[in-house]
């Protein structure tokens, strides 16, 4: 904004000085010649170099002075315009959540095995510790570059060395970020920086692990069919047990209930009321005692 302002100052100065100059001689002719009126394209000028003693802090920015005598100060600019001496410098360093992704990193487990993974991490410079990256480092590019990615994955290599790869890539996954992130914090924390989230994406093992799990998912896929199998088998039979007991008790307790009388009833209730054609007749067509002897 301030670096647009001093052109235009110096582009206002030069037209007014040639405006100023531009004179009609006795024969009505324009000439440029010098005269008095000309000094008042000097103002412009004047604020051009008062410019320099103006610094600018964008929104969501903190302004940091270096000084010629002093240094970096530690004191950091709010935003908006300030006053600053002509040989001080201001840089300014944003204060908004900031984002860094580190492609196909290569890491090792406790058992020498590698995954591959990118990690994302979102950070926050701290407005009372601004001083200290623009100290440090001059820019908020050359931290992301030199210091967000390094510290990073160190961090994450730093815990990943601790389990094997399938618990790295399975169960543990969780921890791994949660003591990635603890032990990045503290990392951060030293060079003015808040972290205030740490990712792993797409963490994978190379192929050879990947078939290695696969054909051990597989396996165990086919114990649990087999288990479970036998448990539908033991079930059945156990079913058939004891439909056998029920029915062998049904029937035992039927018997008992079939008296002679109840036997002569239902003889008779199927009976058709038709006498037999042929008798030896010696005795009556038929005893009912001797059918249910």
């Amino acid at each position: 904004m301030l670096i647009i302002f001093k052109i235009l100052l110096v582009i206002v100065t030069i037209v007014l000085f040639v405006v100023f100059g531009i004179k009609k001689d006795e024969y009505c002719d324009y000439i440029f010649k010098l005269n008095k009126k000309q000094l008042y394209s000097l103002i412009p000028l004047v604020l051009f170099f008062l410019s320099f003693c103006l610094a600018y802090v964008p929104a969501n920015n903190v302004g940091i002075k270096w000084s010629v005598f002093g240094g970096t100060q530690k004191e950091t600019l709010n935003e908006g315009i300030t006053i600053k001496s002509p040989l001080d410098k201001v840089e300014n360093i944003p204060t908004t959540v900031e984002e860094r992704t580190i492609e196909n990193v290569e890491l090792r487990t406790r058992d020498a095995q590698s995954v591959e993974g990118d990690i994302n991490v979102k950070f926050i410079v701290d407005k009372k510790d601004a001083y200290k990256v623009y100290k440090r480092f001059g820019s908020l590019d050359n931290l992301k570059k030199n210091i967000v990615s390094n510290y990073s994955q160190k961090a994450v290599e730093s815990v990943v060395t601790k389990y094997n790869v399938i618990d790295a890539i399975g169960s543990k996954k969780n921890t791994i970020y949660e003591e990635s992130t603890n032990v990045l914090e503290k990392m951060f924390a030293d060079e003015g920086v808040r972290l205030v989230s740490l990712t792993i994406k797409n963490m994978e093992p190379d192929d050879a692990i990947k078939k290695a799990i696969s054909d051990e998912a597989v396996a165990k896929k086919a114990v649990e069919t087999a288990e479970q199998n036998r448990q539908k088998a033991k079930k059945k039979a156990e079913t058939n047990v004891i439909e056998a007991e029920a029915e062998a008790k049904a029937n035992k307790l039927k018997e008992r209930s079939l008296t002679k009388e109840i036997l002569i009833q239902q003889m008779l209730e199927k009976w058709d009321g038709k006498l037999p054609a042929v008798t030896d007749g010696s005795s009556g067509l038929f005893d009912l005692d001797s059918l249910i002897k």
